[in-house]
């Protein structure tokens, strides 16, 4: 019995490294994006390029943010 507790050991080690390894590349997942500042709120992609159009993306005391990497964009409007 003790060689196959040995193989059992070995082969869940090796899948336990291998586990471990994987969850250590996975990417972080796209909910966890960072707030530009704090008294800022997510706005969808329409709400922000309608602020554009109107040039209100500035405004005395708010501002429209993008965030993110191309094809990764987050919107913020921001107080």
């Amino acid at each position: 019995m003790g060689t196959k507790f040995g193989v059992f050991a070995k082969r869940s080690a090796a899948g336990g490294a291998i586990a471990l390894v994987l969850s250590a590349l996975s990417p972080a997942p796209a909910s966890a994006a960072k707030l530009p500042y704090a008294g800022c709120v997510a706005v969808t992609k329409q709400e922000y390029d309608s602020a554009k159009k109107q040039h209100m993306l500035r405004t005395r005391y708010t501002e429209y943010v993008r965030t993110g990497l191309l094809g990764r964009r987050q919107y913020w409007y921001c107080r």
